[in-house]
């Protein structure tokens, strides 16, 4: 299964979408907004600062999209955003440490 663009939260008015009547999950060191979609799958989209490490800030990345990936099949028809706050000390642990956050929150059904 890869990523292809249909599974991609990619335009700044999608994004924005997210703030407007969205469902929140606070996790430790990362928030996921929900929103219902008109598509028939899942999509993600990655909000994580700028003002950081872009190494570390690259493999957040690469961890969410991987979890994402093998949960795509899982999740009901929803725009997920997972959101870093500019408040988390990233690291070099903050990747693995989102990322079993998420597969927790993604293995149930509805995690919502």
């Amino acid at each position: 299964m890869n990523f292809p663009k249909e599974a991609r939260v990619r335009f700044r008015r999608e994004y924005l979408e997210f703030f407007k009547g969205s469902s929140v999950q606070r996790l430790g060191s990362c928030l996921v907004f929900r929103i219902p979609n008109q598509k028939n799958q899942a999509r993600l989209g990655i909000t994580v600062k700028s003002r950081t490490n872009s190494i570390h800030r690259n493999m957040i990345k690469r961890q969410v999209r991987e979890c994402f990936r093998l949960n795509r099949g899982n999740l009901k028809a929803f725009d997920y955003n997972v959101v870093i706050p500019s408040q988390v000390k990233i690291n070099f642990k903050t990747p693995v440490h989102v990322r079993s956050q998420l597969e927790s929150l993604w293995a149930n059904e509805n995690p919502f």
